[in-house]
């Protein structure tokens, strides 16, 4: 056993420089969804499980894709609308209008059972999840501030109330960060707040618009108009070090950007407006590389250790697509999984 675990750690370290040595790359790419006039949009993924807003039926409703099993599944198909949805663990939740107005509900996948989280007056949305907490914009009080809800204990409690709006939640731990409107809406700025200790944070409070922030660990990232409203870049910041870090500031637009471990990805406007890509980052390496580059429009991405799901319009609709990058995930597992065994000796040859 001491002997499979320094090769396993020796392992890691191999791939690890390799990668720096080599840079980031896409080792396969692969079409999930492939219906002929339907619409599946803004995936989200963890572990083996993909989500995604889906028109089939008229309305959007919510539908999953397991990538063991290669089985889709329907998550939600209620009447009227059901939006932006996310996953941590077994739990998916999404904005849901079947109550006329915005609400947030929640489904188990081992349990097969819908929940609802918060159906309060007036609209809730854009969800996140992570462990037992679920965040939300909420417009209870006329302005849209951000709320908890923990799933655990079944109690609400407010985050955020400040004046103005605060829109775009992402959580990671204890953190919460979102884009807040209280200097005005031509000077929208990045805040948190530690849900442990809290202690609110003032991320980035740069001149211009910070929006739709992203973390991980101690890494929040985000999209930047401090070079001019019509160049959105992709910042950062290190919660622990007091870093900024400056990852895209190619010309064109650079949007939505979304992070795990060391890898930060987003959509990219450097070849056109009418063709949108999909780019990364290694924060290790510093290294900029393509994910997709194919035709017509790629947005909306999401990553879950090696692997980036996104919106794709390369055949006349919007579909769902996935690749495989050549990364060492912070659990200890790479993708593909078989390339990794046989590298530790343990898989099947070729």
């Amino acid at each position: 056993m001491r002997k499979i675990i320094v090769l396993f750690v020796a392992t890691i370290f191999i791939l690890s420089t390799m990668s720096a040595v080599m840079g980031t790359k896409v080792l396969s790419e692969e079409r999930i969804t492939s219906h002929i006039d339907y619409q599946e949009a803004i995936p989200e993924i963890y572990g083996d499980i993909i989500v995604w807003e889906d028109n089939r039926n008229v309305n959007w409703n919510i539908y999953g894709y397991d990538l063991r099993t290669k089985q889709e599944f329907p998550i939600c198909t209620a009447a009227t609308n059901q939006l932006s949805p996310v996953i941590y663990g077994d739990i998916v939740v999404w904005a849901d209008n079947r109550n006329g107005n915005g609400d947030i509900y929640g489904y188990d996948l081992r349990a097969k059972q819908e929940f609802p989280i918060c159906t309060a007056a007036t609209n809730q949305l854009s969800p996140v999840i992570y462990g037992d907490i679920v965040v939300w914009v909420d417009n209870r009080n006329g302005n849209y501030d951000i709320y908890r809800y923990d799933l655990r204990t079944k109690q609400e409690t407010p985050i955020c109330t400040a004046d103005l709006d605060q829109y775009g939640p992402a959580i990671y731990g204890d953190i919460v960060v979102w884009a807040d409107y209280r200097n005005g809406s031509t000077n929208i700025d990045i805040y948190g707040y530690n849900l442990k200790t809290g202690e609110n944070l003032f991320i980035c409070t740069y001149s211009g618009n910070q929006m739709n922030p992203a973390i991980y660990g101690d890494i929040v990232v985000w999209q930047d108009s401090r070079n001019g409203s019509s160049n959105k870049d992709i910042y950062g910041y290190n919660l622990k070090t007091g870093e900024n870090l400056f990852i895209c500031t190619y010309s064109g637009n650079q949007t939505y950007p979304a992070i795990y471990g060391d890898i930060v990805v987003w959509a990219d406007y450097r070849n056109g407006s009418t063709n949108i890509d999909i780019y990364g980052h290694n924060l290790i390496t510093k290294q900029e590389f393509p994910i997709c580059i194919s035709n017509n429009d790629q947005v909306d991405p999401s990553i879950y250790c090696g692997r980036v799901v996104w919106g794709d319009y390369r055949n006349g609709d919007w579909d769902i697509y996935l690749a495989n990058l050549d990364v060492v995930c912070k659990t200890g597992t790479s993708l593909p999984m078989q390339q990794f065994m046989k590298l530790l000796g343990l898989g099947k040859k070729d």
